[in-house]
Order: structure tokens, then C-alpha cells, then sequence
């Protein structure tokens, strides 16, 4: 049998981590490993949230890993905490392996339990949150060498665990920030579309406390709702670690505005509050937007506006779909499908949403797209339309079948109406225009039919509605 080296080494506090309005960083003074220690021990451990500050203290019996090269492979030992004086020192102590030599370098990472076997941290560890305040939400890092002497261990110098990450103590809000909105996941993503983390509370809440990295950036949080609803909101994260922040997540969903500032708000009066017009209504939040770069949802303009889908008939696209259900599977782009159709005289339904020419507009709202943060205008594929229309009816029908208690095309007036104080149409049963080609010289469009919606087609040279559309 191997023999075995016993390590004693002590510990200061995990201190206060707290902030004033915003922010403020843990004090360095009172932080790291020391070699003194006396016993006082402190029963208990958690990370308190006293109103602006976090307060952390090490407790007995919690565990920090001690990570090092032994015969070439990176290994982890645990150490408990085994003593905790009333000033904050604890003691950690541990059985090394024989073969630990002096001078060796060693890793210190605090809560062992985000370390795995070989000595890393787990992957998961803070990709997957459940928005609770616990010891994972406070990784903290130190190196150091280690004093062996025979059978006995401990460290050279102090050495100081510091902070690897922010810790936000989320409130989430709906749009306009009036009422407090439980939600059953958080997804946060960075501005290329990658995960950052994912918190999943146990149940649904509306405050979640969650660790990020440091980072000046804009982030993307996309929330489900405790009734199975999905919401959206971004800004700009400016994390240092170390820090604790307070930040209110006001969210959008289906229905809700982007203002012409690209900001998400409830309704016209919330965004012109903010000093604002509105652009356009959320119409499908989710990944399956087909365009390019915007993975977040659609929106639709305020108002229809007439015009043919060509002056002429004729092979206009690539593709064409005389089964509506491959037209839908091809998940098309929008926008793709509008290239080289930016010509009033040839193509006025294409041209008239690529520049949401609508003639006037209702008060608090412009036809100008957001400033930021969205594709431009495009005249929808049948695909896109028919996310839009499913989605504000909530509906996993096709367009082809859509069902008698739902109210078509009412629901998506009915939206805008309430996004906006007007309406897209005043037409009960109209039919709006898709880019998405039936034949040569036919396209599919969305027909209105009372209480009931479908697809069908139509000659290029008829004069249906057409509804400029951005995705984000």
C-alpha cells in the first residue's frame, strides 16, 4: 500500500459580495488561503441575499478540490472543511497520494462538487442552472505549490481564491415591467446565437439567480412561461466577475412591439413612453425564422397595402410548389425570394413590402424599420406566413386546415390592433400575398375565408394585400 501525505492548510473567509445601486466588487484584503487557522466552527453555509449584497461564508464540512499532475495525470483531491473560526479561517484538510513531491504546483477550486474525477470543471456546471442561490452560483479559483515535508503537507505563501464569474439576481417582468411573469426556463444566448447557459428553477418563478461569465456583450434571454407561453427580451450585459448585479428582464411575446429604437415593448403608449415610435408586432417567436443571422422570431408591419405580385406572368423564382405542403417544408426565406424583385413597375406587392410602403400610419407608430437588431422588410414565404398565422392563432394546423374554432386572420388583426391601436386591414376576409410561387404564372397566398384561413393560389397579376414583414 501506498503511503500517504496528511495536508493542513487554512482557509479565509468567502466574503461578502455585495454592491450598492448596481455593483460592487468583493474587498480584496480579507480574501485567500492562509496557514493560520483557529477553531470556532461555523455550522452552516449559504450565499444570503440581504437586499444589495450577497453574503458568503465558508461552513463545516464543505469541500474545495485541490487539482495537480501526478505521474503525468491531473488528478483531484478533496479537502473538507474542517474547522471555521469566528473571524471566517477555516481549516481544510486532506489525504494526498504518495508521490506528491515539493514545490509541486496545485489548483484550488471552490465548490468541489463542480470538479469532476480528472480534475476538471464540469462542462455543465454553470451552462446548466437552476436559478437557485447555492455554493455553484459562487465558483471561485486559486493556485498555489505545496510545503511537503515527509508525511505532512501544506502550502507555500497565501494563496487567493478569486471570483471566476458574475452572479444576477434576475426579476422578470412582462414588456411594460407592470406585473411580474413566472417563468418555467431561461435560455440565454450571446449575439451569434450560443448557448451561455440555461436555467431550469424547480418551479416556475420569476426570480432566478444565475452565474455568467464576464462580459461586455449583447445577450439574447429567450423565456417559456408557467402557462407554456414564449417570451423574449435583450440587452447589453457589461459583467465583471466578482460582481453582483440586480437587473429586471423585461420581456416580450406574442403580440407585443419593436420600436423604431429596436427595442421590444408592449404596446405603442409603453414605447412611446420610452420616447419611441412603433416599427412592427411580434407575430412567432422561435429559431425557425429562415432567414439567415435572425434566429429570434418575426414581426409584421402595422398595415397592408396593395399591389400585384408581378405586373406579368411568368417564371420569377427557382422553386415552385404545387403541393402547398412541400412549399411549406422547403422553409424558404423571404427575403431570398424578394431579391432582384425591388421594382415597382414589375413586382409592386415585392416592392411595396420591401419598402412597407404604406401610405400614412396611426398615431405613435412610423413605417420605417427598428434601428437596430432586425433584418430589413421582405415580402413572406408561405412558410413565414404560415408560422405567423398558426402562431397567433395558436394553432399546430397547416394554413390548409385550419380549424373552425380558431379566427384566422382576425387574430392577427386583432393583434396589431392591440399592439397598435389600429388595424392591418379593415377587410374581414382578406388575401395577403406570400413570395412563395405556385407555377409559373402562379404564387400562394393566404385566404381569410370568414372564421377559417387557407392557402391557395393565385395569378400573379391579381391585386391581393400585401404585408411587409422583418425577422429579428
Amino acid at each position: 500500500m501506498k503511503a500517504k501525505i496528511f495536508l493542513a492548510i487554512a482557509a479565509v473567509a468567502l466574503l461578502a459580495m455585495g454592491c450598492s445601486e448596481k455593483s460592487e466588487t468583493v474587498p480584496e484584503t480579507t480574501k485567500g488561503i492562509t496557514f493560520k487557522a483557529t477553531v470556532n466552527p461555523a455550522k452552516t453555509k449559504a450565499l444570503t441575499d440581504n437586499g444589495s449584497t450577497l453574503q458568503a461564508t465558508w461552513g463545516e464540512n464543505e469541500t474545495i478540490a485541490l487539482v495537480y499532475i501526478l505521474e503525468d495525470d491531473m488528478v483531484k483531491t478533496t479537502a473538507t472543511i474542517t474547522e471555521v473560526s469566528s473571524g471566517g479561517t477555516a481549516t481544510i484538510t486532506a489525504t494526498l497520494p504518495n508521490g506528491v513531491i515539493d514545490q509541486q504546483s496545485v489548483t484550488l477550486i471552490y465548490p468541489a462538487s463542480l470538479v469532476n474525477s480528472s480534475g476538471n470543471i464540469i462542462p455543465t456546471a454553470t451552462s446548466e442552472q437552476d436559478g437557485t442561490l447555492s455554493p455553484e452560483r459562487d465558483l471561485r479559483v486559486g493556485y498555489g505549490t505545496f510545503a511537503v515535508e515527509g508525511t505532512t503537507a501544506s502550502l507555500n505563501g497565501g494563496v487567493s481564491m478569486d471570483t471566476q464569474h458574475a452572479i444576477c439576481k434576475f426579476s422578470i417582468k412582462d414588456a411594460d415591467g407592470a406585473n411580474d411573469l413566472s417563468v418555467s426556463s431561461l435560455i440565454i444566448k450571446d449575439v451569434n446565437d450560443n448557448i451561455v447557459t440555461t436555467v431550469t428553477p424547480a418551479t416556475p418563478t420569476n426570480i432566478l439567480y444565475v452565474t455568467l461569465p464576464p462580459t461586455t456583450a449583447t445577450l439574447w434571454f429567450e423565456a417559456t412561461s408557467s402557462d407554456g407561453k414564449p417570451y423574449i427580451a435583450k440587452g447589453t450585459a457589461n459583467l465583471s466577475t466578482g460582481m453582483f448585479y440586480r437587473p429586471t428582464l423585461k420581456m416580450a411575446t406574442i403580440g407585443n412591439a419593436i420600436g423604431a429604437n429596436g427595442k421590444f415593448y408592449k404596446n405603442k403608449t409603453d414605447a412611446q413612453a420610452a420616447g419611441t415610435l412603433v416599427s412592427a408586432v411580434i407575430t412567432y417567436l422561435g429559431s425557425e425564422t429562415a432567414e439567415a443571422g435572425f434566429t429570434h422570431g418575426l414581426a409584421v408591419a402595422t398595415r397592408v397595402v396593395n399591389g400585384q405580385w408581378a405586373s406579368a406572368s411568368g417564371t420569377h423564382n427557382t422553386n415552385r410548389y404545387t403541393n402547398f405542403a412541400d412549399a411549406l417544408a422547403a422553409k424558404e426565406s423571404g427575403s431570398a425570394l424578394s431579391a432582384g424583385k425591388d421594382n415597382e413597375t414589375n413586382f409592386p406587392a415585392f416592392y411595396n413590402a420591401l419598402h412597407n410602403n404604406i401610405s400614412s400610419v396611426t398615431s405613435g407608430c412610423t413605417k420605417a424599420l427598428p434601428s437596430s437588431g432586425t433584418s430589413g422588410w421582405f415580402l413572406p414565404s408561405a412558410y413565414q406566413m404560415n408560422l405567423i398565422v398558426k402562431t397567433v392563432n395558436n394553432s399546430s394546423a397547416n394554413l390548409t386546415e385550419m380549424p373552425n374554432n380558431t379566427l384566422g386572420f382576425s387574430r392577427l388583426n386583432n393583434a396589431v390592433i392591440n399592439a397598435t391601436g389600429s388595424y392591418l386591414t379593415s377587410a374581414s376576409t382578406p388575401t395577403i400575398t406570400t413570395s412563395t410561387e405556385y407555377s409559373a404564372d402562379n404564387y400562394w397566398q393566404y385566404y381569410a375565408t370568414g372564421s377559417n384561413g387557407q392557402a391557395k393560389s393565385a395569378p400573379k397579376t391579381n391585386f391581393p394585400y400585401s404585408l411587409a414583414v422583418l425577422a429579428f
